[in-house]
């Protein structure tokens, strides 16, 4: 075995393993006495320990290693160098099938590795995708190609190789033509092709040629021919890419996008995909040096969408402004972004902030960007040089009052910051600016007030203020689901002890959860319909789920059922998810609509199936649905519910049967006792199989649920011993449960022929009792 102290031996096998896991320990410890060292410390001292030793891996794995750990060392030359080394050898030592996966692995690693050499010759980087293609190309159909090619035009676009773009580009669309699953994705698959090849036109320099291509997408979207499927989320995905290409089709798009809508397409749906489009129009404008056109065009789609992950659309904006010499509007949609923490936008209004600082247009908002910004941990850039976060806070702040003394805007800062300090008393009086500014106020700061009033005159005196009003769909819902949580309001008010206070003011919580709820539809349904709002008005997903929540009160607190019935369809065809679905399906059982319980199970149980429900227990409704059934003389169709129960049982792993078990069983009897009606034959052999664990068991619902399907079955005598077994374990039952009991088995008893008692000792009582 090669010696770890003799360098000119290359260590291989259980000797390298044992050597790089020793290499590893310095990346991974994190022992707190030992100081542990800074990241770039410990690539150093990893570094110079690979060096020390020459390595040779016995296979794939092993080279990994050896890649992954000079690559955490920051030497990606030393990974690349490995790789190439070595990987003659090791392939030679394969069979053909893993020669081929082996290959593409190795040509992967290199690409990355390449990719994060600086000084690398642009030639050799395009050499080194060049071999990670020809890999690929003899992969073949093995493996997943598309994924791989997707992962090489990354890289042939980061070296800036736009023969390798275009050859990966065409061999990643000849992959997908062949794939008979993709038949009815063609013209999206040409699309999508004919937009890389556009922006490679584009990047080349020649505008004409990246048009042309810009133009041949858009014609695949509007004639994709028989069997394809283009609908509205496709005009969607590619709109950016070929109006890029091609600024003269952004209005003849927008309608053709428009138009791809389903005719019964919520309000919410259309007003959404009218914002998606008109930010694609403002940026064409832009690109185009129609600023002022751009500007108000942005302003339509300036709204936060379901599908936005920032706020890129006010990043831009504020940048346009800026150029536009609109600096007052700049200054105050800078101000928002930093209040509200949105993303990109906070950044670019940042950046702003400190170029403008010292001029009266815009002021005071720029100070004010960068006073609420100060706080702010992913903000430290943009504190002045030398100051914490508390200094900057104090320093903007102060410029702020030399510009504006006792600004709203100033007070609302100032008693956030004091709330965080946890100085309510003091925080109050400056927050109730918050009530002057409604289109400031977002679900966080609102709460906050209402808290600081409640900790300064108590929870019953707070719920007698008015409303904290805010202006903004979303900003409506947070409040309105913050106020419906007792627990986490019962600890921001620090009220002692683990329950809740026997005063407590369900009534008047109620009340302001279901205002904000209210408040917060109103607003997003006028967006809806007008396209004016605030930005927080956009998100349908927030719509939707306040649909839900306030359906609930409806139901559950008002017996209001066609009001919750009509959240919960608005709900579903703005945004569904399954809650809704349960939710119907609630309203239905609590108003005995038999009907109607068994369609709105059938929905919840294939939505939940198809989409994902993590709250899904269909041992809850199982139930229900089969009584239904039963009512309906739709009997014979419980047997589709007994297998659908069957089914979910058995997609539970261990874990979660053990938990479910007594659920699942008591799902099982019931629709047992219900199907046994008229099917008491095929009942009859399940149910007897059962009884051993349900007397083990020992649970008195689980057996006179048992022994109602027994009974229904024909064999009364089996059923009145089953309801004996569960006397003798109900003592603990509640006592509605023990009622229902003894009258099963007062019910049952004259149908066997027995009296009532058997001698003058015990005939107070009936013979069944055993207490």
């Amino acid at each position: 075995m090669a010696s770890v102290a003799d360098p000119s031996t290359a260590l291989h096998g259980d000797a390298l393993d044992a050597y790089l896991d020793h290499v590893e320990t310095i990346f991974d410890s994190d022992d707190d006495e030992a100081q542990p060292l800074e990241w770039p410390a410990r690539q150093t001292a990893a570094s110079e320990r690979l060096g020390q030793q020459a390595m040779q891996p016995d296979d794939l794995d092993q080279l990994r290693r050896i890649y992954r750990l000079w690559s955490m060392s920051g030497q990606p030359a030393r990974a690349l160098a490995a790789v190439q080394q070595h990987q003659e050898r090791l392939l030679g030592d394969l069979s053909h099938t893993a020669q081929r996966d082996a290959a593409v692995t190795m040509g992967m690693m290199q690409a990355d590795a390449a990719e994060d050499i600086r000084e690398l010759p642009r030639e050799q980087y395009h050499s080194v995708v060049r071999h990670a293609m020809q890999a690929v190309d003899q992969w073949g159909a093995q493996g997943d190609p598309d994924r791989a090619w997707g992962f090489l035009a990354r890289h042939a676009q980061q070296a800036q190789a736009f023969d390798l773009q275009e050859q990966i580009f065409r061999k990643q669309h000849q992959y997908k033509s062949q794939q008979a699953e993709r038949a009815s994705y063609r013209a999206w698959d040409d699309a999508v092709l004919a937009t890389r090849l556009g922006a490679i036109e584009a990047a080349k320099g020649n505008p004409t040629s990246a048009r042309d291509f810009g133009h041949y997408a858009f014609a695949k979207l509007q004639q994709p021919g028989a069997g394809q499927d283009i609908d509205t989320n496709d005009w969607l995905r590619l709109a950016d890419d070929i109006i890029s290409l091609a600024p003269d089709t952004v209005a003849s798009y927008s309608e053709w996008t428009l138009a791809s809508l389903p005719a019964d397409a919520s309000p919410g749906t259309r007003r959404d995909t009218l914002a998606q489009l008109a930010r694609l129009h403002a940026h064409s404008l832009y690109r185009q040096g129609q600023l002022d056109a751009a500007i108000a065009k942005g302003l339509e789609g300036r709204f936060a969408l379901v599908q936005d992950s920032d706020d890129a659309m006010s990043a831009s904006l504020i940048e346009w402004l800026v150029q536009a010499g609109r600096l007052p509007e700049a200054a105050h949609m800078a101000f928002e972004s930093a209040l509200h923490s949105r993303g990109t936008s906070r950044e670019a209004g940042c950046r702003q902030a400190l170029a403008h600082l010292g001029e009266s247009a815009g002021a005071p908002y720029w100070a004010l960007t960068l006073m609420a910004a100060s706080c702010e941990a992913e903000l430290t850039e943009f504190l002045p040089e030398g100051m914490e976060p508390e200094q900057a806070f104090a320093h903007y702040g102060a410029i702020v009052q030399q510009q504006t003394p006792n600004h709203p805007l100033w007070r609302l800062l100032q008693g956030n910051h004091l709330f965080e300090a946890d100085r309510h008393a003091e925080a109050l009086p400056l927050l109730e600016a918050l009530s002057e500014l409604p289109q400031y106020a977002n679900g966080e700061l609102t709460y906050r007030l209402f808290i600081a009033r409640a900790r300064s005159m108590g929870l019953q005196a707070a719920l007698k203020t008015p409303y904290i009003r805010t202006d903004a769909g979303s900003w409506n819902y947070a409040m309105g689901v913050r106020m419906d949580d007792d627990w986490p309001l019962k600890e921001a008010l620090n009220i002692a002890g683990d329950a809740l206070p026997s005063d407590w003011p369900y009534d008047e919580l109620l009340r302001w959860t279901k205002h904000y709820y209210e408040a917060g539809q109103a607003r997003f349904e006028h967006w809806f319909a007008t396209g004016q709002g605030s930005y927080k008005d956009g998100d349908i997903h927030d719509y939707s789920m306040l649909c839900n929540n306030l359906a609930i009160k409806y139901r559950y607190n008002d017996e209001n059922y066609d009001a919750a019935l009509a959240l919960h369809a608005k709900g579903i065809a703005t945004s569904p998810f399954a809650e809704h679905y349960n939710g119907i399906l609630s309203t239905y059982i609590d108003t005995n609509n038999y009907p109607q319980i068994i369609a709105a199970g059938e929905q919840l149980w294939h939505y939940s199936r198809e989409n994902g429900y993590s709250r899904h227990s269909p041992s809850d409704y199982f139930p229900k649905v089969a009584y239904a059934l039963y009512q309906q003389s739709r009997n014979v169709e419980n047997s589709i519910w007994l297998e659908r129960l069957d089914e979910w049982w058995n997609a539970l792993d261990d874990d979660d049967q053990r938990e479910s078990r007594h659920d699942y069983l008591s799902s099982l009897l019931n629709q047992l006792d219900y199907y046994s009606d008229t099917h008491g034959a095929e009942v009859l052999p399940r149910l007897q199989a059962l009884l051993p664990e349900l007397r083990e068991r020992k649970n008195a619902y689980l057996l006179r649920r048992a022994g109602d399907a027994m009974q229904t079955s024909g064999t009364r005598q089996e059923a009145m011993q089953i309801y004996q077994d569960a006397q003798r374990f109900s003592a603990d039952s509640h006592p509605d449960e023990r009622k229902r009991l003894e009258d099963s088995i007062a019910e049952l008893a004259p149908k066997l022929g027995k009296g009532t008692g058997s001698s003058a000792a015990d005939s107070s009582k009936p013979w069944w009792k055993f207490w």
